[in-house]
């Protein structure tokens, strides 16, 4: 009879590859090494070899040193800790592919859809130095949505803020930022640059102007929205720096009773007391402003268009606190990238399979035993890190033998040290 606390490591992983698109392996065959000699050894021959390893890397944030040697416990493949971390440097644009080719996010964002733009999204998050409790830095990054691939990624100490300004955008883009990115500065640089803007309308920085030059009044604007779901627009002007005048759209939206409700105990619950009555009566309408000439793009297009940039910001927001999506594995632009696609790719393949029965991703050696290992670990003291090895390990003897050898460039020190003493 099958143990019932091992895991089918091939059934599973055939489990997870049923959820990728059907051309996943073809799609990776350009970065497998060929042509190489026999005699030189080379691991890897299949694209399934470092991606099974990545995605349990990033599911169970487990060390690449721990990760490698479960992979060569389960009899995948032999590989060491600075191998697989120059796979996550090589692996972002591939798996971002699979991320786009699971969301449909090519046809949905695709530039015939939305006047010929190439939609880019902007964003800032706060994330934790590796090994480190609490927000300690932020990640400013765009974000192509036809192909989910970064236009740049940037990490600043945890005070750095959010501009367009870190960015530099190119003709036929449309970004799209949230409230923390609207402000004249910003809006300008894009501009300067011959691209459209689209941003939250923020209240406090970002002063709008009428065809006349006046000072706009949102306010008065926004109460004559009597029914929930039908946008309106209006003429709106950003003053630039130098003078310059940026001509373009305020765009709004009233929300059901419901809906505007729940965003008003939303701002109970993040002001508390220091919420505003003009703030819980803004938070009856969705108000954008937008650069793009209302003969591109009708007012009902640019609300739906950020509707959809919300609901993508929903899925990283629920995938930091779920996912461990904010838990960086250190601060190179290449690895940020595959950490974060590979963090979306497991999320979607969970998504698919939505079952209880899966309770990791391959490579995993053991299933049930692992489990009660995790909750016992959560109630006991914290041991050394030559302890907490020795104790995993000790559940599987190849596992214990890959962990217990010294890395080759360690091998090597030592070697050279010995030959200068003696």
């Amino acid at each position: 009879m099958k143990d019932p606390e091992k895991i089918d490591v091939a059934g599973d992983w055939a489990m997870v590859a049923a959820q990728l698109p059907k051309d996943w392996r073809s799609l990776g065959e350009e970065l497998v090494p060929t042509g190489f000699p026999a005699y030189m050894g080379t691991k890897v021959s299949d694209i399934s070899q470092p991606l099974r390893l990545a995605l349990y890397h990033v599911a169970t944030n487990t060390s690449l040193r721990t990760t490698t040697a479960v992979g060569a416990a389960a009899g995948i493949i032999d590989m060491s800790s600075v191998a697989l971390h120059k796979w996550m440097r090589r692996l972002g644009p591939y798996l971002s592919t699979l991320v786009a080719r699971m969301t449909d996010a090519e046809m949905t964002f695709a530039p015939e859809r939305w006047a010929g733009y190439d939609i880019v999204l902007v964003d800032a998050s706060s994330v934790s130095r590796p090994g480190a409790e609490g927000t300690t830095a932020r990640i400013h990054y765009a974000l192509r949505l036809t192909s989910l691939r970064p236009v740049k990624i940037e990490v600043t100490d945890e005070t750095g803020g959010e501009t367009f300004r870190r960015f530099e955008p190119d003709l036929g883009e449309l970004w799209m930022g949230d409230r923390g990115y609207a402000n004249p500065p910003g809006i300008a640089s894009v501009k300067e640059r011959r691209a459209d803007v689209l941003v939250r309308y923020n209240r406090g920085s970002l002063p709008l102007y009428d065809i006349h030059g006046q000072p706009l009044d949102v306010r008065q604007r926004l109460l004559r929205l009597k029914r929930p779901g039908v946008p309106r627009q209006w003429f709106a002007a950003v003053h630039g720096p130098a003078g310059a005048v940026i001509q373009g759209r305020l765009c709004a939206v009233r929300l059901p009773p419901d809906k505007a409700e729940e965003a008003r105990a939303r701002l109970h619950r993040e002001q508390g007391s220091a919420v505003t009555q003009a703030s819980l009566d803004a938070a009856e309408y969705v108000v954008v402003f937008t650069t793009v000439p209302r003969s591109r793009l009708s007012a009902a297009l640019v609300m739906e268009l950020y509707s959809l940039r919300w609901q993508l910001e929903l899925h990283i927001k629920r995938d930091k606190s779920i996912a461990g999506l904010d838990r960086l594995p250190n601060f190179r632009p290449d690895t940020i990238h595959s950490w974060l696609c590979a963090k979306l790719l497991v999320t979607q393949i969970a998504r698919k399979i939505a079952t209880p029965a899966v309770v990791a991703i391959p490579p995993c050696a053991v299933d049930g035993r692992a489990a009660r290992r995790q909750a016992q670990a959560q109630t006991e003291p914290s041991a050394p890190k030559q302890r907490r090895r020795g104790a995993v390990a000790g559940h599987d003897p190849a596992l214990a033998v890959h962990l217990c050898r010294a890395p080759a460039h360690r091998a090597t020190r030592r070697a050279q040290s010995a030959g200068a003493v003696s």
